[in-house]
């Protein structure tokens, strides 16, 4: 059997991967922890944001009931720009977070995306791919925010 379902969903995920990777990599250091319209937009709480949905959602993550408690830098909701991590801490915990997410993607079957989905994430949809689709929406909902900010400090967005 085909997996061209499988294989279009581990391409847009890696895509997107890249197109946020690409965005910490290049984003100014002296900008990094600085609110960027008000307290909601700092880059590093955002790409915290991003990476810790990633690791929840995708990785699995969320099957740990423990998670949420064992994120490197603590929950990103509401946590201050003292207490958010630099550029490259962030970017490490980002690495391993992307890797996971490909770990758990590599594997799955066109059989797996069609499969449908238990009752208590019928909000994502029916099937495995309404979940996709989803978490795909969350992540680049957080990146289009972050290629926002990258423009406001003077430097080309970028789209992988």
């Amino acid at each position: 059997m085909s997996d061209l379902l499988a294989n279009d969903v581990r391409n847009m995920f890696d895509r997107a991967f890249a197109t946020i990777r690409g965005i910490i990599e290049i984003f100014p250091e002296d900008k990094w922890l600085a609110p960027h319209g008000d307290d909601y937009y700092i880059p590093s709480s955002i790409a915290y944001h991003i990476a810790s949905f990633m690791d929840g959602a995708v990785a699995g993550g969320f099957r740990d009931p423990n998670f949420r408690e064992n994120l490197p830098f603590g929950e990103w909701h509401g946590i201050t720009a003292d207490k958010l991590p630099g550029k490259s801490a962030l970017l490490e915990y980002y690495i391993g977070a992307e890797d996971r997410c490909k770990k758990a993607l590599a594997g799955i079957t066109d059989a797996d995306v069609t499969a449908a989905l238990p009752p208590e994430m019928a909000r994502m949809g029916g099937t495995q791919l309404g979940a996709y689709l989803g978490w795909m929406r969350e992540i680049s909902d957080h990146t289009g925010e972050m290629n926002k900010m990258l423009i406001e400090n003077g430097i080309d967005d970028i789209w992988k």
